[in-house]
C-alpha cells in the first residue's frame, strides 16, 4: 500500500447494476486558517472541508456519494459501481487565508491539465445543474428569508449571492485584461451597473457573460501558468485554465451547503 492509499469505502447502490470497485483520487488542502478542504479530481465540483484531515475525508465521502447522486439525476454518464475507495494523490499545507473570502487556494498538479472542447462543455453543463440547485434554494425566499444572518456569520443570504457574483467576475480576471474587457463586453453595461443590478438579475448577467467570455479565452490557454496582480492579496497565486473552470463548480457549490445550513435544511439534498 502507497503511503497515499487511504482505508475508507463509499456505498453507491445503483439497482440492477452489478457491483464494481473504483479508486477515487483526492486532493486535499491545509490553510494557515487551520481548515482543510478537499475535492475528487474525477468528479469536478465536488467540495469538502473540515477542521482536520480526519473530518475532511469523511466529508470527502458523503461528498462522492451525493455528486454521483447528483450527476445521475441530471442524467450524466457515471461509472457502475458500488464501492469507492479514496486515494490520496496531493496535499498542500500553508495555503494562505484559505477558506475566508479572498483567500487563497492551492494549485495542485492536476490543474495542469488543458481543458478541452469536451471538458469545456461538461463543466458549463455542471455550472448550469449548480445555478439551478442555487435558484430552486433561493430564488423564492422572501425578503425576510434573504436579509437572515445567523449568531457568528458575516453575512446574509442576499450578501452570499452577490459573493458568488463577485467571485465568479475574480476568477475570470485570472485570464488577464483582455478577460475584463471581454467581460464588459458581453455583460453590455458598465461592470458598475452590473454589480448594482437587483441580486436574481445580476446573477444571470455575470454567469451569461462570464461563460461566453470564457468560451472566447479558455481553448487558447492550454496548460499555461499564470498569476495576475490585480484584484487579490495574494498576486503570486498561481493560475490554469482547469483552475479557473474548477473554481466556478466548487465555490457555488460551497455556497449554496452555506445557504442551505442558514435555513437549517439538510445539506447534500437531491431536489
Amino acid at each position: 500500500m502507497t503511503d497515499g492509499e487511504l482505508h475508507r469505502c463509499v456505498r453507491v447502490y445503483i439497482p440492477g447494476v452489478p457491483e464494481a470497485f473504483m479508486s477515487a483520487r483526492v486532493v486535499v488542502e491545509k490553510g494557515t486558517t487551520r481548515k482543510w478542504y478537499g475535492r475528487c479530481t474525477e468528479f469536478p465540483g465536488t467540495i469538502a472541508w473540515g477542521e482536520s484531515k480526519d473530518r475532511l475525508l469523511a466529508e470527502l465521502e458523503k461528498e462522492l456519494t451525493y455528486h454521483i447522486s447528483w450527476l445521475r439525476h441530471h442524467k450524466e454518464q457515471v461509472p457502475a459501481f458500488e464501492r469507492t475507495t479514496l486515494t490520496l494523490d496531493e496535499e498542500m499545507h500553508n495555503i494562505c487565508e484559505l477558506g475566508e473570502s479572498g483567500g487563497e487556494v492551492a494549485f495542485f498538479q492536476w490543474d495542469r491539465n488543458p481543458v478541452t472542447p469536451e471538458d469545456m462543455q461538461y463543466f458549463f453543463r455542471l455550472m448550469a445543474y449548480n445555478r439551478e440547485d442555487l435558484l430552486t434554494v433561493a430564488e423564492n425566499l422572501s425578503d425576510d428569508q434573504l436579509a437572515i444572518k445567523p449568531e457568528g456569520k458575516l453575512r446574509t443570504i442576499t450578501d452570499i449571492l452577490h459573493h458568488i457574483c463577485n467571485a465568479e467576475e475574480f476568477y475570470l480576471s485570472r485570464l488577464g485584461p483582455d478577460a475584463d474587457a471581454l467581460y464588459q463586453r458581453h455583460a453590455g453595461l458598465p461592470i458598475t451597473t452590473v454589480d448594482a443590478l437587483p441580486i436574481f438579475q445580476r446573477l444571470r448577467v455575470v454567469r451569461s457573460a462570464c461563460c461566453r467570455t470564457l468560451e472566447d479565452m479558455i481553448p487558447g490557454r492550454g496548460s499555461s501558468i499564470f498569476t495576475r496582480e490585480e484584484y487579490t492579496e495574494h498576486p503570486d497565486e498561481k493560475w490554469t485554465a482547469h483552475k479557473v473552470m474548477r473554481r466556478f463548480l466548487e465555490h457555488e457549490r460551497e455556497h449554496i451547503y452555506n445557504i442551505q445550513e442558514y435555513l437549517g435544511e439538510p445539506l447534500r439534498t437531491i431536489r
